[in-house]
């Protein structure tokens, strides 16, 4: 079951990776840094909350 809620936080971040590659090409790269790493992030603590914390027992 984490692994079909784990598609949901890839289907966002493969989505916004590609809006960093269009920010990137249209010479908005301070744009592309910063949303990369907001993602980046926000992927990170999706999959620790997702596979690694325990839950309410």
């Amino acid at each position: 079951m984490n692994y079909i809620l784990a598609l949901i936080p890839l289907a966002v971040g493969f989505y916004t990776i590609s809006f960093v590659v269009w920010l990137w090409t249209h010479q908005n790269k301070r744009g592309a840094v910063g949303t990369l790493m907001l993602t980046l992030i926000t992927m990170a603590i999706s999959f620790y909350a997702i596979f690694f914390r325990k839950g309410f027992e």
